[in-house]
């Protein structure tokens, strides 16, 4: 597996990326958390490639819910577990590769500018 990225930028707002202790993975029982008070994920790395990126997609998702101010609750995670599986799959399944392409197409100018 490739080295984790050291940052993710969502809306603009900067959270660091780190890799997740075996003590802590163990206490949290958990592949990832992500802090926002502190901008930070960790993710938890020995364990498959799939498992990796599921979670960095799925915490990423939670710095967006609170970025946009969603309420917290039950439905928070159930919403960001079920929207990161979906877009993996979406990403991974060699069907899709003209449509992934397409919306992650690197020649093109960037819509972002900031």
């Amino acid at each position: 597996m490739k080295k984790l990225p050291n940052s993710v930028y969502v809306m603009g707002h900067k959270y660091e990326i780190q890799e997740m202790s075996q003590k802590l993975f163990e206490d949290m029982d958990a592949y990832g958390d992500c802090s926002d008070d502190k901008r930070r994920i960790r993710i938890y790395c020995d364990t498959s490639p799939a498992i990796i990126r599921d979670t960095l997609l799925h915490e990423t998702l939670h710095t967006a819910w609170h970025i946009l101010a969603f309420s917290k609750g039950e439905e928070e995670e159930r919403i960001v577990n079920s929207l990161s599986t979906l877009l993996i799959g979406l990403i991974d399944d060699p069907r899709n590769k003209e449509v992934v392409d397409f919306i992650f197409d690197k020649n093109e100018q960037s819509t972002n500018t900031g």
